[in-house]
């Protein structure tokens, strides 16, 4: 875990002397905060995160704080750090960090003219949480490929990824999993956006124990955008199955973002 750390805090301090670098004099295009949908803009912002589901093992709680920087006009670094809390059926509990991700996007596209954006990425799970005790403990590397347009005072985003687990120790297969998703926002009111999400997950590969594999899970999320003043903006929504292949029958989302 140590060193996990150190080599974070070492990523971070060599990429700093090129954020003075992320400025882009460009007008920026910006769209609603979606709860589960990447978004295609190059951000600059300090985000705490929270949700909570519940599935057939138990109750399972995360928080999660995040820094989104520019290093590149068109390239951003994003760094989620995670505690995670499990209440399971059992009547054992757990909590502890989870899993670290950093992820990397770039914007392939801008168009200021078709209010349009298309950027790609790819995001790494490094495993520093305790798998032992149900924290995480997964490393894995998701590439993944994001759009947005405004459509007068629609926003439309739309997602695709593929996650591929790394972790060396796993017997049998490792699981693989597609997931797609489209979000819609309303920006017509002032002061507070409602969307609408469609979310799909679909795993490929992989011996998990939820009878999962070549089912593809389908999940609604509706919620709202409340701008709080100057560069707030909390989003909260609740994510519900609609098929029967599921991993959580419902999931509760909720941020808070400062732009800085």
């Amino acid at each position: 875990m140590a060193r996990i750390r150190g080599a974070l805090t070492a990523l971070i301090l060599a990429l700093s002397p090129v954020i003075a670098f992320g400025a882009d004099d460009e007008p920026s295009l910006e769209f609603f905060y979606p709860l589960v949908t990447r978004r295609p803009v190059i951000e600059r912002e300090l985000e705490f995160r929270g949700r909570h589901d519940k599935g057939h093992e138990g109750r399972r709680s995360e928080l999660a704080a995040a820094l989104e920087l520019p290093l590149l006009p068109r390239w951003q670094l994003e760094l989620e750090v995670p505690a995670i809390f499990i209440d399971s059926r059992e009547g054992k509990g757990a909590a502890g960090p989870g899993d670290v991700e950093v992820q990397n996007k770039f914007l392939l596209l801008k168009s200021i003219e078709h209010r349009a954006l298309l950027a790609t990425g790819f995001e790494l799970r490094l495993p520093s949480g305790s798998e032992r005790r149900g924290l995480g403990g997964e490393a894995a590397v998701e590439p993944f490929l994001v759009a947005g347009i405004a459509l007068g005072d629609f926003d439309l985003l739309g997602e695709a990824s593929y996650e591929w687990n790394v972790n060396a120790h796993v017997q049998g297969e490792r699981e693989q999993v597609l997931t797609t998703g489209v979000a819609v926002g309303y920006r017509g009111f002032r002061g507070f956006t409602p969307l609408v999400e469609l979310l799909t997950v679909s795993q490929t590969r992989g011996d998990g124990n939820e009878g999962l594999r070549g089912k593809t899970q389908v999940y609604v999320v509706p919620g709202l955008n409340r701008r709080l003043g100057p560069g707030t903006t909390a989003r909260f929504g609740v994510q519900l199955p609609v098929a029967d292949a599921r991993r959580a029958d419902y999931v509760l989302h909720g941020g808070l973002v400062w732009e800085f």
